[in-house]
């Protein structure tokens, strides 16, 4: 068996006094390891089910541990002493002793205590976890939350455990003269579980490059906490649902999909239920089809006798792809995890098709329903969606008002086939219905050439909503006609994946796209334009929705607008996430380019990964402002609170302005004016060129700054990505800036 062990020197520290009056016994001449270097031999051990062998009897296992034991990566750990009963008290002593312990990168660990004994004799419990958790107080509850992004690797999630005495099934107290030389042998082990889903695709892709975009698995806890005072025979921890653990199942985007050639994707998880009819698996194939796994009967992982799983256990399964089948099954192969076993076979449902568009076949009615939110009409086919833009748009439309509201569902995945596609709802024909997308996905929504409002919806209106929808592969394009209207406002063009207008207290939630979108007005990923009207239509919002995209505004010469979530935006936002790359001649904001009144962005957070940044100029007598996540923030009462901005704020060399125009570049706000920060956070990076003319004001939080802005409450900054810049690039003469804050981290 090749066994490998981390060696952790313990140098016992004598100290007088602590239980009696007379001299504390031990060894002569004890040093503290506070500041010292420790040499540590790392690895975690692969016994089967992680567990001593009373876990894996229990079981059902055989007891014995898997061969192949791995070095341990990880740069801290945390470890807990339990001083047990007090001999004269006969209580029970604080256990919150969680020291710190760091690897230097050459094998070199310090800690961040001092670890004493009252005396050589004094029984003490020695629990050891990785990664260090800060904040956790003892060491009945150590409390971890599953990382919900594993796409990048597993590390992070790998939640590792071990005390004296797992070796043989049983705890054991130790005493510092106990140990050889001051040295605890430790052997981690896994405490969550690990699933390989091997994936294979069906007889249609034959011939076809596919390979798996994303995976996500959907039946995780999000918290899990380790209980070291152990459970039932008192050997094992307990592993499982903390108090602060949500309701509601967790979904992990899965890792190495598509590596090496491999359609293989794997997760690190805690079950949260595995019961028949759930959703196991989102899979998202190269050409934008997702493919959904519904277990058919009980996902039967191995349980304990005395409640909750067997941790340390790695599955595999095997699913197929394709157009006649989704399934499981297979065999539990071989790992240095565990043992082999079996989840069985034919796990999962006919894999759901997607019912495809010639371009103009329209349906005359719907699959069913009556049009109420109890009964909605269901839409399972590309041509029912087409009818429900017919009749949307027709004359008279009951579908337009809100005391006659329409309730829709989608039923299926819908393939529009790239053929141009007119929008749902108009600027004269407003819809002010409620769509629900129920998870299901349309791919290859193409808008070119419908007018000025591009979208899968048009224009919306008074308190319409659209939610639980996925948009794959989209291009979406609007371009103004050329206005002879001296209502210049109402010539301009709007595109947004979703919807291109939203007025009227419309809300957008729960909706994941990616694709491309521009304009030569107003263009955001989500929605190209979003506003409140009076009551009762004022509560607008769009919210948990998540933009893959290349959005951008070009050939404008005046004002323009282009965000990752919306071009132009008068609503409260939250929960969205931004990635690809925004471009835009004048207003551009990782989220927002322009946010107005009553624009806000709230808990929880919203997160910006995208390249935000300006490639080309042609305006006159406009500045650009670029933010990374707002391009410009001027109305009275606008609060951008609880944001993250990840990506890169850049523009290109050379870009040429008039004379007396200037670039306003800012980490967080392009340009500032009456709008207060809180909860806002830059930890990306600035690379700006120098223009070949006008002025350049860059400030790593706000490229200008005018009056009335406030920012006091936890904003906070990365000094290793501001480059050296100030806060702010620009501030207007007389502008008071005593309420701005912001917080530099190392």
């Amino acid at each position: 068996m090749n066994m490998r062990y981390f060696k952790l020197y313990i140098i016992p520290v004598l100290v007088a006094g602590i239980v009696s009056c007379t001299k504390a016994e031990g060894p002569e001449g004890g040093v503290s390891p506070e500041g010292r270097a420790v040499s540590i031999s790392v690895g975690v051990d692969s016994p089967v089910g992680g567990a001593s062998g009373v876990e894996a009897a229990e079981a059902g296992l055989p007891a014995t541990r898997a061969e192949g034991s791995t070095p341990y990566s990880g740069s801290t750990l945390g470890l807990f002493l339990d001083y047990g009963i007090d001999p004269i008290e006969g209580n029970h002593p604080d256990t919150k002793l969680n020291y710190l312990w760091s690897n230097d990168g050459s094998n070199n660990w310090t800690t961040n205590g001092q670890m004493l004994w009252g005396k050589s004799s004094d029984k003490v419990g020695v629990y050891a976890y990785a990664p260090y958790l800060e904040g956790q107080e003892d060491a009945s509850g150590v409390e971890f939350t599953i990382p919900t992004d594993q796409s990048e690797g597993l590390g992070a999630a790998d939640l590792l455990w071990w005390y004296k005495g797992i070796e043989d099934g049983k705890k054991a107290d130790v005493a510092a003269k106990d140990f050889e030389g001051g040295k605890i042998d430790i052997a981690f082990r896994h405490a969550l579980i690990k699933l390989t889903v091997n994936f294979t695709l069906a007889s249609q892709f034959e011939g076809q490059d596919i390979s798996i975009k994303e995976a996500w698995f959907h039946r995780s806890m999000d918290k899990v906490k380790i209980d070291f005072t152990g459970s039932g025979n008192n050997s094992i921890p307990y592993v499982g649902m903390s108090s602060t653990t949500s309701s509601n199942a967790t979904s992990i985007k899965m890792h190495n999909c598509s590596s090496e050639g491999k359609l293989s994707c794997e997760v690190l998880f805690f079950p949260h239920s595995l019961t028949k009819d759930l959703k196991l698996l989102t899979v998202t194939l190269s050409d934008g089809r997702d493919y959904i796994l519904t277990l058919d009967k009980d996902l039967g992982l191995w349980e304990r006798t005395t409640g909750g799983y067997v941790t340390g256990v790695a599955y595999e399964m095997t699913v197929t792809v394709g157009k006649t089948k989704l399934e499981g099954g297979g065999v539990i192969t071989v790992s240095p995890w565990t043992d082999k076993g079996s989840l069985g076979d034919n796990f999962g449902t006919d894999a759901t098709e997607y019912s495809e568009w010639d371009g103009s076949e329209i349906a005359t009615a719907y699959a069913g329903g009556s049009g109420t939110s109890e009964d909605p009409y269901q839409i399972a086919t590309a041509a029912q969606l087409a009818f429900l833009a017919q009749e949307a748009n027709k004359e008279g439309s009951e579908y337009q008002w809100a005391n006659t509201r329409k309730y829709f569902k989608l039923t299926a995945n819908i393939n529009l086939k790239g053929h141009e596609w007119t929008p749902i709802g108009s600027e004269s024909k407003r819809f002010a219905g409620s769509f629900d997308g129920d998870g299901h996905v349309i791919v290859n929504l193409n808008v070119k050439g419908a007018g000025r409002f591009a979208g899968l919806f048009g224009w919306i209106r008074n308190g319409a909503t659209v939610k639980n929808l996925v948009i794959r592969n989209a291009s979406v394009s609007a371009v103004s006609p050329g206005s002879e209207s001296s209502e210049t406002q109402n010539m301009e063009a709007y595109s947004g994946i979703v919807a291109a207008y939203c007025a009227g207290g419309c809300t957008i939630s729960n909706c994941k796209v990616d694709g491309t979108v521009t304009s030569d007005y107003c263009a955001g990923g989500i929605v190209g334009y979003s506003a409140n009207d009076s009551a009762p239509y004022n509560d607008g919002a769009i919210t948990y929705c998540t933009a893959d995209v290349v959005c951008s505004v070009a050939g404008s010469t005046e004002a323009s607008y282009c965000g990752g979530i919306a071009g132009h935006s008068c609503v409260k936002m939250y929960g969205c996430t931004v990635r690809g790359r925004i471009d835009g001649p004048c207003d551009v904001g990782g989220l927002v380019g322009w946010l107005g009144t009553g624009g806000s962005f709230d808990y929880p957070f919203s997160y910006v990964y995208a390249d935000v940044g300006i490639s080309k100029v042609e305006l006159t007598n406009l500045s650009p402002s670029i933010g990374g996540l707002v391009g410009s923030a001027y109305s009275s009462g606008s609060k951008i609170f609880n944001c993250y901005m990840k990506g890169k704020v850049s523009c290109a060399e050379g870009l040429a302005l008039d004379d007396v125009q200037s670039f306003y570049i800012g980490g967080i706000i392009g340009t500032a004016q009456n709008v207060e920060l809180a909860g806002c956070h830059y930890r990306g990076s600035i690379s700006v060129g120098k223009p070949a003319n006008g002025k350049l004001y860059t400030g790593f939080f706000i490229g200008e700054l005018m009056s009335g802005v406030k920012a006091t409450n936890n904003n906070s900054y990365r000094i290793d990505g501001a480059a050296g810049l100030p806060v702010y690039g620009y501030k207007a003469d007389g502008v008071d800036d005593s309420e701005i804050y912001i917080e530099a981290i190392e």
